[in-house]
């Protein structure tokens, strides 16, 4: 029984990113096909988006085991356009690890912004 609990354990205190879910690194966000900036993202932490490698503070993240971002802060443009509905993880980039954030914006309508390496 030992046996078992001690790599349970290990299991849940590592950050999600260590066990690469989501690699440390700058992620291109568009949607259709306008850039809309890039996400720093280090460890547990983000910067951006930016438009110009003008990065801004860091904020905390949480890379959930479902495969989901919880965002400790704002998104800049991307937040002041709606609101943040969910964040999901994904390797549609040649097997690459990238993210889609779905927000709804003031008129009520969803949109998703596609953010690759």
């Amino acid at each position: 029984m030992r046996l078992l609990l001690v790599p349970l354990l290990l299991l849940t205190v590592q950050p999600a990113h260590a066990a690469g879910l989501l690699p440390d690194g700058v992620y291109g966000c568009t949607i259709s096909n306008m850039f809309l900036g890039a996400i720093e993202i280090s460890g547990n932490t983000y910067r951006g988006p930016a438009y110009d490698e003008n990065w801004g503070d860091s904020y905390p993240l949480d890379v959930t085991d479902q495969g989901t971002i919880n965002w400790g802060g704002p998104l800049g443009g991307i937040s002041d356009a709606g609101e943040v509905v969910s964040t999901v993880l994904g390797k549609s980039f040649g097997g690459k690890v990238g993210f889609d954030i779905t927000i709804r914006n003031d008129r009520g309508n969803f949109q998703t912004i596609t953010c690759a390496p």
